[in-house]
Order: C-alpha cells, then sequence, then structure tokens
C-alpha cells in the first residue's frame, strides 16, 4: 500500500498541473500567435557597418520602446549583427469599440465639436464664456509713407518681426555679387529683417534709423472670431457690486476638439456663436489596438474610423524608424528663399547618402556649425553647436492648445519637463540667449536635421519646462511626444524591407498547422490502440497530458516573456508528437520483452522501465541539445521551432516519469487488469509468456 501511495500522489499532482493548465485555457489564456499566424508587418532595419554591439542594443530597447507605446501586442525584435528585425503580429487587428460615458460637449454648425465636460453645469458654463472679438485678418509692417513692408497672421508675430529689424551695414554674400538681385554699394546702411530679408538700404545711417523709427504695425483687414473668455461671476448678497470674472471652465480636448470659428464679418461669427450648443453624449468610439490598449476615443464612429487608419501600419513604420534626435541650437543667422547668400549656403547632410557617412552623424555635428533646413523646406537656418540635448527631456507630453485672452494660437503642441540636469543646462543658455541682439536671441529645436520651430528667448526659463510649437496635426504632436519619451535612437536605422503578412493568410497557415496537428494524433491514437490495446489507452491520456501542458506552457511564455507561437513553433509541437510516440514504444517494448522471457507483468515492469528510461533520457538529451545549438546559432522563426521542440523534449521526461510510469505500474500490479486478453501486455500482438516464468 505504501508503495502505490506514491505512484498515486505522482498521478494526482499530474493532473492537477494539467488541470489548472486547462482551466486557464478555457478562462481565455491562449498562445500569444506570431505574424505568419495572425497577420501582421515585418521590418528590417539596417545601421551604418561597423555600428558597435552596446549601440545597436541601446537601439533595439528604444524601438521596444516605441512599439510599446503604440499598443501592439507582443512585438518580435531581433538584433542580428547591424540588422534589427520587428515583428509585429496582429497589427491589423484594431477594433472599434463602443462605450458608454457622460460627456456634455460644445457643438456647432457641421457637428464640428469644441471641447466637452463632465458635467452639464461646467459645459454651460463654458457657452456662456464664449464671445465674439474683432481681430485683424492680418498685421503688417508699415513704413512711415503707408508702404506695406511685409505681413503676419496676428500682432504677436508682426511685433516679434519688428523687434527682429536692426540697421547694419548690407549682408556679405558669401560668393560673388552677382548673387544679389541688387547689388548694395558699400558704405551703405541697411534694415534688415531678423530673417535677413532687407527692407530699405541708405547712404546714411541716420536715414535708414529713420526709416526704422517709423515702421509701424497697422491690422490689415478684419475678421470675427468666436474666443473663449471668462465667465461672469453672480455676485452673492453679501459680495462686492463688481465681482471680478472667474476663469472659464477648462474643456476636455480627449475627442480631438476643433479650433473655435471665424468668421468675414461680425454677424456671421455672431451666428456661428449662436449655432453653438451643449449636447449630452452617452457613447463613445475608442480605438483598441490589438493589445487591448485604448489609442484614442471619439464621438462618431465615423470620426474614430479616421482615427484607426492614423494608427495604421504606415504610422507605426515611421516611428519606428525616426531617429527622433532632438537637439536645441542657438540661431546664428536664417536665411530666406531670395536672401542674400541663400543660394550659395548649402545645407549640411541635405541627402541620404551624406547622412550615411560617418561625418553627417550626430556626434560628429554636436560641436559644430551647421545649416538646416525649416519646416517649410525652403528657410535655412544657422546654427551654432548643440546646447540642448533630447535626452534631457524627463516626459513630454501632446495637448492641444486652445485659443484664450492671452493666447490667440490654437493648435496642438508639445509640453515637456526636463530632468535636473536639463533644467540647469537650459535655465543658463536661456539666461545667456536673452541678451543677444536678433536673430541670436532665437533658440532653434531641432528633430532629425529639421528645424521644428525657432522662438525667440523673452526671459529666462528656469523652472526646467517648456513648449515645442509648429505646424503640427493631433497625429504628429503625439508621434513626436511618443519618440521623445522613449529617447532617441542611438543610431540612424535605413529600412531594409518590409513584408505584409495578411490576417487571412495568417489564419489560413494556423488552420492547415491545426489539421497537420491533429491528424497526427489521430493517426498515431489510432496506431496505439491496435498495437498496445490498453497501454494504447494509457497513451492517449499520456499525451492528452502532454499537449495540455505545452500549450499551457506556450501561452504563458506568451503573456510573461514575449513569447510568439509561429508556424515553425507548430512545427516544432507536430516534430514533438514523434518524440513522445517513441517514449511510450520505447517502455512498452520492453516491458514485452520481459513478459515474453517469462515474467509476468508485475515483475518485468521494474526493471523494464529501468532500461527503458535510460534510453529515452539518453535519446531526449540528444533531442534537447539539438533544439539547444539550434536556438543560439538560428534567427527569426527558426529559433521558434527550436524553443517549441526543446520545451516538448523536456515535458516528455515530466510526463514519461510522473504519469505514464505510475499509470503502468498501477496496471501491472493489478491482475484483473493485466491478465486481460486485450491489455497489449501477454496477449494480442505480445507473445503468450513461456511456462514457468517467474512471478
Amino acid at each position: 500500500m505504501r508503495r502505490t501511495r506514491g505512484l498515486w500522489l505522482s498521478l494526482a499532482f499530474v493532473l492537477a498541473v494539467a488541470g489548472a493548465g486547462l482551466g486557464a485555457m478555457l478562462g481565455g489564456v491562449r498562445p500569444v500567435l506570431g505574424l505568419d499566424l495572425e497577420g501582421g508587418v515585418s521590418v528590417i532595419l539596417s545601421a551604418p557597418p561597423g555600428t558597435p554591439r552596446d549601440v545597436m542594443e541601446r537601439a533595439l530597447e528604444n524601438i521596444r520602446e516605441r512599439v510599446d507605446a503604440f499598443g501592439v501586442a507582443e512585438p518580435q525584435i531581433f538584433l542580428t549583427g547591424n540588422n534589427i528585425e520587428v515583428q509585429l503580429p496582429g497589427l491589423a487587428r484594431g477594433r472599434i469599440e463602443q462605450r458608454s460615458t457622460e460627456q456634455w460637449c460644445l457643438v456647432g454648425q457641421g457637428d464640428a465639436g469644441f471641447g466637452c465636460a463632465e458635467t452639464e453645469e461646467e459645459a454651460r458654463a463654458a457657452l456662456r464664456a464664449l464671445r465674439v472679438e474683432t481681430r485683424p485678418a492680418e498685421v503688417c509692417l508699415v513704413s512711415a509713407r503707408g508702404e506695406e513692408l511685409d505681413c503676419f497672421g496676428s500682432r504677436a508675430e508682426a511685433g516679434a518681426a519688428l523687434d527682429g529689424i536692426q540697421v547694419g551695414p548690407p549682408p556679405s554674400p558669401s560668393a560673388g555679387e552677382g548673387a544679389s538681385p541688387s547689388p548694395v554699394p558699400e558704405g551703405s546702411s541697411c534694415v534688415v529683417g531678423a530673417l535677413g530679408k532687407v527692407y530699405r538700404c541708405f547712404d546714411a545711417r541716420e536715414d535708414a534709423r529713420a526709416f526704422l523709427d517709423g515702421i509701424t504695425v497697422q491690422p490689415h483687414g478684419e475678421r470675427s472670431c468666436v474666443v473663449l473668455g471668462s465667465a461672469a461671476a453672480t455676485p452673492s448678497p453679501a459680495a462686492s457690486p463688481e465681482p471680478s470674472p472667474s476663469p472659464a471652465p477648462a474643456l476636455s480636448s480627449r475627442y480631438a476638439p476643433s479650433p473655435l470659428p471665424c468668421a468675414g464679418s461680425p454677424e456671421d461669427a455672431e451666428a456661428a456663436l449662436s449655432a453653438i450648443h451643449v449636447q449630452r453624449f452617452d457613447r463613445e468610439f475608442c480605438v483598441v489596438s490589438s493589445a487591448g490598449r485604448t489609442l484614442g476615443c471619439r464621438l462618431s464612429r465615423d470620426e474614430a474610423e479616421v482615427l484607426e487608419q492614423a494608427t495604421g501600419q504606415e504610422r507605426l513604420l515611421q516611428l519606428i524608424g525616426t531617429t527622433a534626435r532632438l537637439e536645441q541650437r542657438q540661431v546664428l543667422d536664417v536665411l530666406a528663399p531670395g536672401s542674400p547668400g541663400y543660394e550659395e549656403t548649402p545645407v549640411d547632410c541635405a541627402t541620404e547618402v551624406e547622412r550615411a557617412t560617418p561625418e553627417c552623424s550626430f556626434s560628429a555635428l554636436q560641436d559644430e556649425e551647421v545649416v538646416f533646413l525649416g519646416q517649410d523646406g525652403e528657410t535655412k537656418y544657422v546654427l551654432g553647436p548643440v546646447l540642448v540635448r533630447g535626452d534631457m527631456i524627463d516626459r513630454a507630453v501632446a495637448r492641444f492648445a486652445t485659443a484664450t485672452q492671452t493666447n490667440i494660437q490654437t493648435g496642438w503642441e508639445v509640453d515637456f519637463r526636463l530632468t535636473g540636469e536639463g533644467a540647469r543646462v537650459f535655465a543658463d543658455v536661456t539666461t545667456r540667449l536673452v541678451s543677444e541682439p536678433p536673430p541670436k536671441n532665437q533658440l532653434a529645436i531641432v528633430l532629425d536635421r529639421v528645424v521644428i520651430s525657432a522662438p525667440r528667448v523673452q526671459s529666462p526659463i528656469t523652472n526646467g519646462e517648456g513648449v515645442i510649437t509648429g505646424d503640427f496635426s493631433e497625429r504628429e504632436a503625439k508621434d513626436l511626444a511618443t519618440v521623445l519619451n522613449a529617447g532617441a535612437l542611438p543610431v540612424e536605422l535605413t529600412r531594409q524591407q518590409v513584408v505584409t503578412v495578411s490576417p487571412t493568410l495568417g489564419r489560413e497557415s494556423l488552420r492547415q498547422g491545426l489539421v497537420a496537428g491533429l491528424g497526427g494524433i489521430v493517426l498515431l491514437a489510432l496506431y496505439l490502440a491496435f498495437y498496445y490495446r490498453l497501454l494504447g489507452i494509457v497513451t492517449w491520456v499520456g499525451m492528452a497530458v502532454w499537449a495540455i501542458l505545452a500549450l499551457s506552457l506556450v501561452s504563458v511564455l506568451g503573456r510573461t516573456a514575449g513569447y510568439s507561437l509561429t508556424l515553425a513553433g507548430v512545427a516544432g509541437l507536430v516534430v514533438s508528437l514523434g518524440i513522445t510516440a517513441d517514449s511510450y514504444i520505447v517502455f512498452y517494448e520492453r516491458l514485452k520483452d520481459e513478459v515474453r522471457h517469462g515474467k509476468t507483468p508485475r515483475a518485468a515492469v521494474v526493471p523494464a522501465f529501468g532500461r527503458s528510461f535510460r534510453t529515452i533520457l539518453t535519446a531526449d538529451f540528444v533531442t534537447l541539445l539539438a533544439a539547444a545549438i539550434l536556438y543560439v546559432v538560428a534567427v527569426s522563426s527558426v529559433r521558434g521551432f527550436a524553443l517549441t521542440l526543446g520545451l516538448s523534449t523536456m515535458l516528455d521526461v515530466f510526463v514519461v516519469y510522473f504519469l505514464k510510469r505510475p499509470l503502468v505500474f498501477l496496471i501491472a500490479r493489478n491482475p484483473r487488469l493485466s491478465e486481460l486478453r486485450g491489455s497489449g501486455l501477454a496477449s494480442g500482438v505480445a507473445a503468450e509468456p513461456a511456462p514457468g516464468g517467474s512471478r
């Protein structure tokens, strides 16, 4: 009894583990499918030859953080030499979910949304704070004679341009005089703008100064805009008769609100304002990635479908390959098209071929003066060495800036907070640039050799926070915040190959893999049942437990270690079926040999298992060694084959010892079962025991 107790405990342990695995799978724990089974995209990125291994490893981790922030399930990222392969299974399986919510939103003509609040009172307070203001459609710099010199979109821009105008010598072209469309005599004094534009030149400096003093800022045309002002406060009986207005409630930008409308006349603006009303929404449509991460919500399904397209494959590929090297440099000069020296000033590292050379690496250029283009692709910025690096940014957040009384600019921008070191450096830089003359008091924000913006430093910034503004869309602002948070790639990568696998093809591959596996199991089960009778039934139980444990282990690895089951992995499992069947056959044949030599099943089972188990261990060790070597030297999906083969082989040893051994031992010790004609031990295909055999 004591000897059989251990056998029963072993059986109970294995069945409990298998039951737990089966329960987990029934509860929703499934293997994470790879690219070839689920569909998705694979991209290979290549670094310049000779890139150090540690640099490639840092690039791999940065790419992983970007992909994780995008919300793609279980990316597979491999590093081989100077190549990084990124496999993104399930990318095409984003979906739109309808969810319950309660939002009170300002809605205008054409169902345009201008922001939402959580309560009706907040939304109506914001509606009461809306009013129409007359603003200039265009603000121009006008000379004393009434000549328009330049025009801008706002008074702030025009004022900044006027502050940047100075009197000085005519700009000297970097190559012959013929480059200037209107040559200026030597000794002249010119009125020159911050962007290098020459407004007028005079023989005497006093005349140039008088011309500059006569320039004024004048609005040209008018437009009427709806703006969010302050909500009027209702005085209480004990309050003063003239209460100060209370700040207008802030509206949420969760649903990507549209800018407040502007019109050409006050009547049209008033009509647009009167059309704005408070509307209650009880549902939202959210785009959810294959990893279950919410990528954004909208109030209508049509808007959600647009957002789903914006979070598609091409956007992610751009996000992965963007180097995202953010730099802040002092502006030394700004050359607009047509200004002197524009044609003769080349842009540094302007082509892909140049950027692949060591001379154009970020480390080679960080201490050099450079010339980069602006976002318009035309304006050239002459910049000094790097003053603030992108790795000094601690956190970046994209947000939609709405128009207020103090800020008339609207649109998406990126707020950033610097690290302790970055805050100190930024404070020193802005303190120094305040006293510089234009345009040297501008600090250019450069992303991957493109000047995004070049704001003028008006006062020292010592709180370690700043704003990156530009002509950003919502997607561009959020992508920029994502790559800044993840960090810049330490090396510039080029896209070598992109392979897309459709979900339909993936499902067909999965179906064929399952058919092959199930077909192999059925044929093997029928063969074992025919040849080994009762022992064949034992084999069925053992292989069912093995299959449950194998799938459970693959599922756990998918959740914890990021392993994705590929078609090669399925092949490894199918091959392991044969290895598992061999373990049973080796044991059964050795047992039958012992019975043929005259032993009873009870006496034969122990030595038969001892001898056969050594053979099983040797065979499984060889298979496991081959799988380990294959895993180390192989790449990509071949490693998946090696991994499943190795894990299945170890499971085979576990099931043989803790399940098959006690089951067969218990059957052999039960005379009723061991002496059945269909037991497969001493009848059927097996020979009858010799007379006088041991018992």
